[in-house]
């Protein structure tokens, strides 16, 4: 009896490492696609200056993910999910807006829902605030995001 019940804990240590790699795998396999698109000259530029963003998002989960024990590939690959949600969102909602002072507040609104929610508590504000400020990006967005509560915020504001 114990050593069914060894072989099947083994067994499941075994696939969740291996759910886990192909997580991981999945979630660079998107950065790659991101970085495709952020150097592919044939589309246009905000598309681009997006990908710079998304992939910016997912390397700064990774490396922050590293310094922390509880952060699994699993939460990497849902923050990964959510982030991309939340920017394939705002840029909808911002396409579907004509007034301009709306946008201004969308895109506020967007910002502040990064900015609130923070997922590592990065002190480094020159690092996680670079996007927030720069008018040359419209992903004016804080790096340190938990992205799963904040596309939660701007879904139940309707913003």
């Amino acid at each position: 009896m114990k050593k069914i019940i060894l072989s099947l804990m083994l067994m499941f240590a075994f696939t969740l490492a291996a759910s886990s790699q192909e997580i991981y795998k999945e979630v660079k396999r998107i950065m790659q696609n991101e970085e495709a698109i952020k150097n592919d000259k044939s589309k246009n530029l905000e598309q681009r200056k997006i990908a710079t963003f998304k992939w910016d998002a997912i390397y700064y989960m990774i490396i922050k993910s590293g310094d922390q024990k509880d952060f699994t590939p699993y939460e990497l690959g849902r923050q990964t999910s959510a982030m991309i949600d939340f920017v394939n969102l705002y840029v909808k909602r911002l396409s579907e807006e004509m007034k301009k002072n709306q946008k201004d507040i969308i895109m506020s609104n967007y910002k502040n829902a990064t900015i609130h929610n923070s997922l590592f508590h990065d002190m480094d504000k020159d690092l996680i605030y670079g996007y927030v400020e720069n008018g040359n990006f419209i992903t004016q967005f804080s790096l340190d995001t938990d992205w799963i509560k904040a596309l939660e915020e701007v879904k139940n504001n309707n913003w």
